[in-house]
């Protein structure tokens, strides 16, 4: 039986070059152990001719939909396309297939729904549709039937080290070393933060707790062995994971392993608030050369209160110092345009990057993904606007705030490295300039 796994990406992209996603690769791993043949097609949007083609070169007998919060739209439409003109049989997963699962299964040409981790729900339900057998009741699953939408109670999550390592060929992992000499990999699920423009919230309710599962190192470090060896031309190793390195005993084992057994020098993600001089050594000793972080924004009011990150300025500015010392080279993300954004706390992001003097700074515009209780606060100001979540990738805001237009916004993220070099500026300042003699200025 032939499945068709869809993945929406930058619709910027039109090389077809897909993603990596472990747990998109394990799913596939596991579906071709069962006996499934898998493809991929990375849709740039709404693609209604790559789908053609795809699905025309594939023939498949089902398909299976990527279904995140920031590709809404453009899945919409695609699995109405597919429903009008394919008549194929469609199921969704991802983040917003969990988090809204009714809307998501209310989609036209919907059959069913994958609602958390997916991979073992998805090897059940199409093992059941290829045997004639009755999806429905299934854990994890959501279908539709004749009598109704049948709800299956959710899966109990596997062990991370019983998970087969991803299928990277589906990926065309080939293509994906040349162009960047880098391998992706994912050491655990979860996160212990409960960020308030993040979906973590809804996994930490469906599953409890632990927070966090991590798989072995030894298991970690297997997986690499495997892709260098299947991969010659990787040179440096990327984890992306939210929560690499925030257990001592798990990171002092790999700071010692992984040397030892690969050497290739690597990043990852550290949230600040989780810095210690012991991690950031453990780190260093590890052979990490790049530690990837998020500051939010330079106001403690959003930061604390819209966005739920609680480190104050000076634990940020400590956190980017002590990582540094460590030797590391430290990038660092910034939200432009949250709920209660203005020029002043626009001023103060650029004031604490300033302070944190990062290798590297990604500003991002903010986008209010779906069941996030950000993007809650921004509906109940009514500041959520018509304009899709394709201006998620085009880096534009959907906000219409009173303190600051998205027009403004905008301007604000294609000017922030070009602020950043100049001498501090204050609103205040601004202000007083209006009313200055000429001759003063």
């Amino acid at each position: 039986m032939q499945i068709l796994i869809l993945q929406f990406v930058d619709p910027a992209r039109t090389d077809g070059q897909a993603e990596f996603s472990h747990p998109i690769g394990v799913m596939s791993a596991m579906l071709k152990a069962d006996g499934f043949e898998t493809s991929l097609a990375a849709l740039p949007g709404f693609a209604p001719a790559a789908l053609r083609e795809t699905i025309l070169r594939q023939r498949p007998q089902y398909v299976l939909a990527e279904l995140d919060v920031w590709n809404v739209s453009a899945a919409r439409r695609t699995i109405g396309e597919i429903a009008q003109q394919y008549a194929l049989p469609v199921a969704v997963f991802g983040t917003h297939a969990t988090c809204s699962p009714e809307p998501a299964v209310s989609i036209p040409g919907v059959h069913a729904l994958l609602r958390g981790e997916y991979e073992q729900s998805a090897v059940a339900m199409l093992r059941a549709v290829r045997d004639g057998a009755d999806p429905a009741g299934l854990e994890g699953v959501w279908v539709h039937t004749d009598s109704g939408l049948a709800r299956g109670a959710l899966r109990a999550p596997a062990p991370l080290d019983s998970l087969p390592f991803p299928d990277r060929g589906l990926f065309d992992f080939g293509r994906i070393v040349r162009a960047t000499r880098e391998a992706p990999f994912k050491v655990a699920r979860g996160c212990p933060h409960w960020c308030a423009y993040c979906v973590n919230d809804w996994y930490a309710d469906l599953y409890g707790d632990p927070p966090v599962r991590r798989r072995t190192v030894s298991h970690v470090l297997d997986e690499i062995d495997k892709v260098r060896a299947d991969w010659p031309g990787v040179e440096s190793v990327k984890f992306y994971d939210h929560a690499f390195a925030d257990d001592d005993a798990w990171l002092e084992e790999f700071a010692r392993e992984y040397p030892r057994r690969c050497g290739l020098p690597w990043r990852c993600h550290v949230r600040l608030i989780d810095v210690t001089e012991r991690r950031a050594e453990l780190l260093a000793l590890g052979g990490c050369r790049w530690a990837h972080t998020h500051l939010g924004s330079g106001s403690r009011f959003i930061r604390e209160e819209v966005l739920s990150m609680f480190p104050s300025d000076d634990k940020i500015v400590a956190a980017c110092r002590t990582l540094r010392a460590a030797g590391l080279r430290v990038a660092g993300e910034v939200f432009l345009g949250t709920p209660y954004e203005s020029e002043i706390t626009l001023e103060e992001t650029l004031s604490l990057v300033r302070r944190t003097e990062l290798d590297a700074v990604d500003p991002r515009v903010f986008f209010p993904a779906p069941a996030t209780r950000a993007a809650e606060l921004c509906e109940e100001n009514g500041w959520i606007s018509g304009r899709g979540d394709e201006n998620y990738w085009l880096g534009r805001s959907v906000l219409d705030m009173p303190s600051l237009p998205a027009a403004q916004i905008d301007a604000a993220m294609a000017a922030f490295r070009s602020r950043l070099k100049r001498p501090q500026e204050t609103a205040l300042r601004r202000l007083l300039d209006k009313f200055r003699p000429r001759g003063d200025r």
